[in-house]
């Protein structure tokens, strides 16, 4: 099999689980992603083995194997680190940003709060990414970003489900991220640290509803 055959299977499964299309907890089967995407149980078997070295599937003795829960304290971290890193990073193009990178972030807003009026859930969260994937861009620092979403499995599992809770509006994302927005067009570079840093530490006051939602999907809450 070569690299890009195994890529192709091993990112089927990681997509589903990182778009809950597998629930945290869900046991799971080689027989199953076999029908599912298509292929034969050797390279299922050889991604799914990838997958327990990354901590996204587990297995017990006369258990099988399942979807590995989000881990809240990993969560925490990864929000930690973000908050940290993109709210500086933010400001360090708070005054710089172009007429054009201003208007790609207010694309990536409008279509996100079509989304929500559409209650399409997965483009909302994809535009929700996208959206600060573009700071990075425009600060010229991919590299980070692309580190945090490998840091931030179990955050980015828990960000989708924050989405998912009825209690929690999804405009209340988009407002924030159009007050960033109105921040970068007025080149005020300590109001976009101070938004972002704000805007990051969401997780802190909604953690309770979403635990509550989704109280079998967690692990580590202590």
């Amino acid at each position: 099999m070569t690299w890009k055959a195994y890529k192709i299977r091993h990112n089927a499964i990681y997509s589903k689980i990182m778009n809950l299309d597998l629930y945290p907890g869900q046991q799971v089967s080689d027989k199953q992603f076999e029908e599912e995407i298509g292929v034969s149980r050797t390279p299922v078997r050889e991604a799914m083995l990838r997958l327990r070295r990354d901590d996204m599937l587990y297995s017990l003795p006369q258990s099988g194997t399942n979807v590995t829960r989000i881990d809240l304290k990993k969560s925490l971290d990864a929000r930690y680190s973000r908050q940290l890193l993109e709210s500086d990073i933010a400001r360090s193009i708070g005054d710089t940003l172009t007429d054009d990178q201003i208007s790609q972030l207010a694309s990536v807003v409008e279509e996100q709060t079509t989304a929500s009026k559409r209650d399409q859930i997965q483009l909302f969260f994809q535009m929700d990414n996208h959206f600060h994937q573009k700071i990075y861009e425009f600060a010229d620092k991919q590299n980070i970003w692309n580190w945090l979403v490998d840091f931030s499995v179990d955050l980015n599992r828990y960000r989708l489900l924050r989405v998912y809770d009825a209690n929690l509006p999804m405009s209340r994302l988009t407002q924030e991220h159009q007050d960033i927005i109105d921040a970068f067009r007025a080149h005020d570079a300590a109001k976009v640290y101070q938004l972002v840093y704000s805007h990051l530490n969401l997780m802190l006051s909604e953690q309770k509803s979403v635990l509550d939602k989704f109280p079998d999907y967690f692990t580590n809450i202590n």
